[in-house]
């Protein structure tokens, strides 16, 4: 069948003018070049496809994490936040310290560019929440609680388990985040802090 087309073709060819042919090889170099083009356009597409894709892919990398502020801040709540994110990024979130904060004691205690971790929960201390006389928190039910991250060594070496040496070893790797940060920086056992629920704090 091509066989015959081209024939046919030739044919119809030979019995044109000369300037029919003229006219007719341009007809068919501009249908190339246009079929070209077509195919230059979808290859490009294609290709910008591709990419837009593994931007998207690599997009969904970042997880989102939920973390809890509460206390002296504008807005306290849940908020979403990203892998990555630091104290300081819900900090923002949450329209920052509200008048009643007490900005010499976050400068002191709290670290602003710590990581985050999803569910974790942070407290910004008021005012009347900082500690009072060496180190002692007065709790509701008349407990005097050790603010860890202030309390002096005489104080810390009243706590279940903690002598002079750890004392000053509490002291040496201040200040804490959490209760929990006391036990993975080795500075306290797992036992010692069970042993001290409720009577130790970290603000």
């Amino acid at each position: 069948m091509i066989i015959e087309m081209f024939n046919t073709l030739k044919g119809v060819f030979e019995k044109m003018s000369v300037f029919d042919k003229s006219l007719g090889v341009v007809v068919v170099l501009g249908l190339v070049i246009v079929v070209t083009s077509l195919f230059r356009g979808i290859m490009r597409s294609s290709k910008v496809e591709l990419v837009e894709t593994k931007m998207e892919v690599g997009n969904s990398d970042r997880k989102n994490i939920f973390v809890d502020i509460e206390g002296a801040v504008v807005a306290p709540g849940v908020y979403e936040l990203t892998y990555g994110d630091r104290l300081k990024d819900v900090l923002v979130l949450s329209g920052g310290f509200s008048e009643l904060a007490d900005r010499i004691y976050v400068q002191k205690t709290i670290n602003l560019a710590e990581l985050l971790k999803d569910g974790q929960k942070i407290y910004i201390p008021f005012l009347s929440d900082t500690p009072q006389g060496g180190g002692y928190l007065e709790a509701k039910n008349d407990q005097r609680v050790v603010n860890v991250n202030t309390a002096s060594i005489d104080i810390l070496d009243t706590l279940w388990g903690i002598g002079e040496a750890r004392a000053e070893n509490i002291v040496k790797n201040r200040p804490y985040s959490s209760l929990e940060e006391m036990v993975s920086k080795k500075v306290i056992t797992q036992q010692i802090l069970e042993k001290n629920n409720g009577v130790m704090s970290v603000y």
